[in-house]
């Protein structure tokens, strides 16, 4: 059966992944001022999440199974590239759901993909989001994204830069004391108070509020 066929037909079932849990997957691996547009995509067109072990034939996937849709990401990937590729996956599955409207099937990675990854990725393209060393390179990608982010040397290149080595034997966010200064996802919080699976801690640059996973790993400032 064609996926148009099958979209028609097959009514959708209940999304397993809860809002709770995917808040607190995407605060602990993207970067926070990300999680709530994220969070805003999967409210519109919900989607089951997961993330795997180090993939070589690929960074994400996205499938569509008993009418669910189901995107995975490595976990071993950067606070960033795990970012882009979550969008990436997440267009799949924007053009999966359009599928009727088209005359024929699109391509993997054709115009439509290529358009509606753009699209999702443009509200993200802020240094607010991204360094600016990685967002004057994706800019640049965003134009004609490549079916992976591996097939741009110039983003591979600049997102290896970031690449993030995760102690296990360091401490997670809700270990600390109240008050600490800590480092995640490259930027300096300070934690403010713990909370029943979420901590509240402020940006020392930007002075803003958030609330970050209690078992995410973070690195203490001396």
């Amino acid at each position: 059966m064609s996926l148009f066929g099958f979209l028609k037909k097959k009514p959708a079932s209940v999304v397993k992944t809860s809002s709770e849990k995917l808040e607190n997957l995407l605060s602990a691996k993207i970067p926070i001022v990300a999680v709530s547009y994220i969070m805003s995509l999967w409210k519109d067109h919900p989607f089951n999440f997961s993330i795997t072990k180090s993939r070589k034939s690929c960074l994400g996937n996205y499938r569509l199974k008993d009418g669910q849709h189901f995107i995975t990401v490595n976990g071993d990937s950067n606070t960033y590239s795990f970012l882009v590729t979550l969008v990436h996956e997440i267009a799949h599955q924007h053009v999966a759901l359009k599928m009727r409207l088209f005359r024929r099937k699109p391509a993997p990675h054709g115009v439509e993909w290529k358009t509606t990854f753009s699209s999702l990725m443009q509200p993200l393209l802020t240094e607010a989001v991204f360094p600016e060393e990685i967002l004057k390179v994706l800019k640049k990608h965003m134009v004609n994204p490549a079916a992976s982010s591996t097939r741009d040397p110039l983003l591979v290149k600049v997102l290896g830069i970031f690449n993030e080595k995760e102690n296990a034997d360091g401490p997670i966010l809700s270990e600390i004391p109240t008050g600490k200064i800590f480092v995640f996802n490259n930027k300096k919080y300070r934690k403010i108070e713990n909370r029943k699976t979420r901590t509240l801690v402020e940006c020392t640059s930007s002075k803003k509020k958030y609330t970050i996973a209690s078992y995410a790993p973070i690195q203490i400032i001396d």
